[in-house]
């Protein structure tokens, strides 16, 4: 076990899940800024509730491999493989109860952001622990994850007409 990265993802998993918290209502506090709805949740669809997860997450992922420049880790294949993993099962976790319930309920959708989140980080923490995906792979994660900023970046303003995208409180698509 890598303590210095073990304590690093300690550390990570709290600053998501404070940041990913707060994230969730940080657009209405800026004045519903567009630019801020980039990176934080716009409405209340399953989609933009997984930015509460990815920015926050991506953000740190740069901070890891900073600090852990010098062990020549594989953060950006690690954490896009992970991060990907959180969010499937936080829509897993989240569609699976809504169904089995009957009606959305706000335990599962907040517990399903937490559980998300710890599934991100322990995943993350064994794929950099045991060095998979090094070289070509790491540069591969670190694209995706920019491709993937794009992509929320472009649902935010033009999201598909599809309930992954609706907002069930408003039965709108966007801001």
């Amino acid at each position: 076990m890598n303590k210095r990265l073990f304590k690093n993802q300690i550390i990570g998993f709290i600053f998501v899940c404070i940041l990913g918290t707060l994230g969730h209502f940080v657009f209405k506090w800026s004045g519903k800024n567009p630019i801020v709805g980039l990176f934080f949740s716009v409405n209340e669809s399953p989609w933009e509730h997984l930015k509460l997860l990815f920015f926050p997450f991506l953000a740190f992922s740069f901070y890891t491999a900073y600090k852990f420049k010098q062990d020549k880790f594989n953060i950006f294949f690690a954490n896009c493989v992970s991060v990907y993993l959180g969010m499937w099962s936080i829509l897993s976790y989240f569609y699976t109860f809504t169904s089995a319930s009957g009606k959305p309920s706000e335990f599962i959708n907040i517990s399903s952001f937490f559980i998300g989140v710890l599934i991100t980080f322990v995943i993350s923490y064994f794929l950099i622990n045991n060095s998979i995906g090094k070289g070509l792979p790491n540069s591969f994660g670190l694209i995706v994850l920019i491709l993937t900023s794009a992509v929320f970046f472009l649902f935010t303003f033009k999201p598909p007409y599809i309930p992954l995208f609706l907002d069930p409180q408003s039965m709108t698509y966007s801001f």
